[in-house]
C-alpha cells in the first residue's frame, strides 16, 4: 500500500449481511479520532468513510482503500457474492488497496485477490481456509499481512490493527503514536501464534484414533512409546501412525507435544506453580526443552506468556 501523505484519503466500508456492527461503527469512529489527531497536529491528511451494502455498491465512487469487516456468522463469507467481487475487482484495477479483517479473507479469497499472495485470517478457521482457497499462502502466525495492493488481518478483533496499519501508511508516525495513547491501542509486535489454542480434530470419524486421542489426553505427562500405544490397540506401530496421520493431520509425537503445551499454557494461566514445576507436570524431565518448544509454539517465553495471560 503506497503512502498517501498530505491527501484527503477515502476508505469503502462494506457492510455486507451478518458484518460485525462492532468494527463497522468502530472503525468508523477511530478515523473520525485519527482527523481529529491530525487536525491537532497540523497534519493536512483527512480521512472519509463510506459505509455501504451490497445493493449499494458503486464503483464510480472514489476510494484508496476498500475494507472487509470481520463477520457475525458464516451465512455470508462462505459463499461468493459476483456483484461484490466484480466491484473489488474495478476497485482495484483503479489502484484501490483491498483490505479484511478475521473472515473477510475468506471474501478475497473468493474473487481470487489472494491467490499466490501470502495473507493471514483467524487461527482457529485456518484448515477451512487452506482447503478451500489452496492457491493462497496462509500465514496464521501474524496479526497483519500487507502485500501491498491486499492486506489481511487476523482475529476477530483484528480490524482493530487494519486500522492502524492503514492510518500508519497514510500519516506521519507521530499521529499513530497520538491515536494509540489517546485510544490506549497497543501497537507494540504481536503475533497470532500469542493466542493460539490446542483444539484437537475429532470428528475425522475414526474410532480406533478418537480412542488413542482419549488415552493421550489422560496419560499426556507419561512417555509414550509407539509399540506399546499400538499393541494397546491391537494394531501396528506402522498401521498406528498412518491412521493417526490421516485422521488428525499430525503425527502422535507431534500430537502429545501439543496437548503437553497447552497444559502448560493452563497452568501458567491458572497456577502458581514455576517453571520447571510445570514442565515436570506436562511430562518434561528438561525444563529447557519446555521453554524451546513452548517459544517455538507460541512466539512467547513460559514466563512472558504467564505475565501477558495471568489474570
Amino acid at each position: 500500500m503506497r503512502q498517501f501523505y498530505n491527501e484527503k484519503i477515502h476508505l469503502t466500508l462494506i457492510n455486507y449481511p451478518s458484518a460485525s456492527k462492532a468494527a463497522v461503527y468502530g472503525f468508523t469512529e477511530i478515523i473520525e479520532v485519527t482527523n481529529s489527531v491530525c487536525e491537532n497536529l497540523g497534519i493536512s491528511t483527512l480521512f472519509s468513510v463510506y459505509a455501504c451494502k451490497i445493493e449499494e455498491l458503486n464503483s464510480a465512487i472514489e476510494t484508496q482503500v476498500v475494507i472487509l469487516p470481520p463477520s457475525t456468522s458464516d451465512e455470508f463469507y462462505t459463499k461468493k457474492c459476483q456483484d461484490l467481487n466484480d466491484y473489488l475487482k474495478a476497485m482495484q484495477s483503479k489502484g484501490a488497496t483491498l483490505a479484511s479483517a478475521c473472515v473477510g479473507s475468506f471474501i478475497l479469497a473468493h474473487g481470487g485477490f489472494l491467490d499466490d499472495k501470502f495473507c493471514t485470517i483467524h487461527w482457529r478457521l485456518a484448515q477451512q481456509f487452506t482447503e478451500c482457497f489452496p492457491r493462497a499462502k496462509l500465514n496464521t502466525n501474524a496479526i497483519i499481512i500487507n502485500e501491498g495492493n491486499v492486506i489481511t488481518a487476523g482475529g476477530r478483533m483484528a480490524w482493530l490493527d487494519l486500522a492502524v496499519e492503514i492510518i500508519s501508511f497514510s500519516c506521519p508516525p507521530t499521529v499513530v503514536s497520538t491515536l494509540s495513547k489517546e485510544m490506549v491501542i497497543d501497537i507494540g509486535h504481536r503475533e497470532q501464534k500469542f493466542y493460539r489454542q490446542f483444539i484437537p480434530k475429532c470428528d475425522h470419524g475414526d474410532e480406533m484414533i478418537l480412542c488413542v486421542q482419549k488415552h493421550l489426553g489422560e496419560h499426556y505427562s507419561k512417555p509414550t512409546m509407539i509399540p506399546v500405544l499400538a499393541e494397546q490397540f491391537y494394531v501396528s506401530a506402522r498401521t498406528l501412525q498412518r491412521r493417526f496421520q490421516h485422521a488428525v493431520g499430525m503425527s502422535v509425537i507431534e500430537y502429545i507435544q501439543k496437548i503437553r503445551l497447552h497444559n502448560a499454557c493452563q497452568y501458567l494461566e491458572l497456577s502458581k506453580k514455576s517453571v520447571e514445576e510445570i514442565a515436570y507436570a506436562v511430562g518434561y524431565q528438561n525444563v529447557g526443552a519446555l521453554r524451546k518448544l513452548f517459544y517455538r509454539e507460541y512466539g512467547l517465553s513460559p514466563t512472558d506468556y504467564r505475565k501477558r495471560f495471568t489474570a
